[in-house]
Formats: C-alpha cells, structure tokens, sequence
C-alpha cells in the first residue's frame, strides 16, 4: 500500500536546543509507524545555521529529508507565508504546521492522520497544553469533544490535506500587530470558504519562557486578545459586520467576567482566573473598537 506522503513544517526564529527537541520527536513518530515524512524549517532569520548546527539537525533527524528556508523580514505572518510558498512547489498528501516551542507524543502524527481520514475532514486541529504549573495557563487552553466541528485551529497543532492550497490564501500582515492572530484568521478563512475543520484531542506540549510565568503576562495576553479579535473580524466580515460582532463579542466576554466572578466561592483560583481573563478581553475589544471607530469616521 502507498504511504501518505507527509510534509512537516517548522517555524522559528533561530536554531535552539528545543528544535532539536522537537526534530528528535519528529524521528521517533516517523520510526514508530514507518510513516513517510519530509522536514520543511523555516527560520525567520537572516543568518543561516553554521555547519555544526546542520550535522545536528540531521543527527536528530536521522535519514528523514529536511529542507531549510529563510526570511529576513522579522514577523510571524512572513516566515509563514514564506513556507507556504514553498510548500506549494513540493508534491505530498498532508502537511502538519508546528512551533519550534512545542514538545510531541510518539503517536502524534499517526494519530491526526488517523482521525482526519476517519472524519473525511480536511484539517483537524488539537490542544496546546502549556508546560507549567501555573494555573491561569488553564484558563488558555481550548478544549472540545472530540470530533467536533471549529472555525479555526492554531498553527502549533494542525494537520490539513494539501488541497487547501488551492484557495492561494496567505496569513495576514495586517492582523499581527500585537504578536499573533494570523492563524485565526487564515484558517478561519477556509472555513469561511467551505473547509471541514474538526478537533482532535491530540496534544502538543508548549515549552513556557520563565518571563512568561506571572500573572501580568496572563492579563496582557487576554488583553492582546481582545485588541487582536476586532482586526480578525474586520478582515474577516468587513468593517460594518466587524463593528456589530465585536459589540456581541465584548458582551459576552463582559458577561463570562462577572459569571466565573459569581462563581469564584466554588472553585476560588480557576474561577478567578477565567473572570480576570475574560474582563481584560473585554476591554482590550473595547477599546480597540473605539479606536477603529475613529479611524472610520474620520475618513
């Protein structure tokens, strides 16, 4: 029987000791079920990895092919789009995004394939676990039944057939302002286009940076989010549509706030977490909504 031809793609910003982490895991899924994989990096860097840094590259590796890509414009949405591009040009049946960041199961791979042919879904995505003990983190992380239907999946965690590339869709620029969203965006684009995409519980473990670790970095994520939500819908529907979504949006998440702070003698710290998290979403829609507002009504 013919194997299915598999296409993992890597971005990062530098050579790192988790990317070899990572790449070691890659081998480990290819030997555990004789899959047939290629290895696509994408380093969003002007240097190229030294001679010493590739031998380690294809020691971790072992006899699975790599190629390496480059982008010297610093900036999420150019590196992806920069693999894409050259995704386009290779021949292969699926294609897994993953973060150089994130840790996997030996059964990974295997496992989103399996489920993506089960399913006849044309991407299926999964959790990002984070690899802390701090608990707001679980107020991050998404969760659903297995199987269900969804609107987006992240690109740490995402296993699609390579017939959507023919939609010809890149990630946005104009959505990363404050760090991320491009994914959203893209793949609630082929959803949007007719996409089946479904989620699988098949975990990638994310690697948490210490500065990372405090509960500033958890309201300014949530507060990111909601800055980042209003530029996803207004690519994504159009301004007008964008405005009234956004006023939903910012209601419910107002609503979620005061609902987990009611909440809070049941289960104190998760519950205050998720009421924390959500107010600052809230505000972060709030005011990115004004701003964008002003900009409408002063053209």
């Amino acid at each position: 029987m013919k194997k299915n031809r598999i296409i993992i793609s890597i971005c990062s910003r530098s050579f790192n000791n988790n990317l070899l982490i990572l790449l070691n895991a890659i081998n480990q899924n290819c030997i555990a079920f004789n899959l047939d994989i290629r290895v696509l990096i994408a380093f969003n860097n002007f240097e190229k990895v030294t001679t010493d840094q590739n031998r380690l590259i294809k020691k971790n590796l072992n006899k699975i092919n790599y190629d390496t890509i480059y982008e010297k414009r610093i900036g999420v949405s150019y590196i992806r789009n920069k693999a894409l591009k050259f995704l386009k040009t290779l021949q292969f049946d699926y294609c897994c995004f993953l973060d150089d960041d994130c840790k996997i199961r030996k059964n990974f791979i295997i496992n989103h394939l399996k489920f993506i042919k089960k399913y006849k879904c044309s991407i299926v995505g999964g959790p990002q676990l984070y690899k802390s003990k701090k608990i707001f983190f679980r107020a991050l992380e998404r969760n659903y039944n297995p199987g269900k239907d969804i609107s987006w999946v992240s690109t740490n965690n995402v296993l699609f057939k390579k017939s959507i590339l023919k939609h010809n869709l890149n990630f946005s620029e104009n959505v990363t302002k404050y760090g991320f969203g491009e994914d959203q965006l893209f793949f609630s684009q082929l959803y949007k286009l007719g996409e089946t995409i479904k989620w699988n519980n098949n975990p990638v473990f994310e690697i948490v940076q210490k500065k990372r670790e405090n509960y500033k970095w958890f309201l300014t994520r949530n507060y990111k989010f909601g800055l980042t939500g209003i530029l996803i819908d207004k690519e994504l529907h159009g301004f007008n549509h964008a405005f009234l979504l956004n006023i939903l949006k910012a209601s419910l998440n107002l609503t979620k706030s005061f609902l987990y702070l009611l909440l809070i003698p049941i289960k104190p710290i998760n519950n205050f977490y998720q009421s924390s998290g959500y107010f600052f979403r809230f505000v972060g829609r709030t005011l990115n909504f004004l701003n964008l507002y002003k900009i409408k009504i002063n053209k």
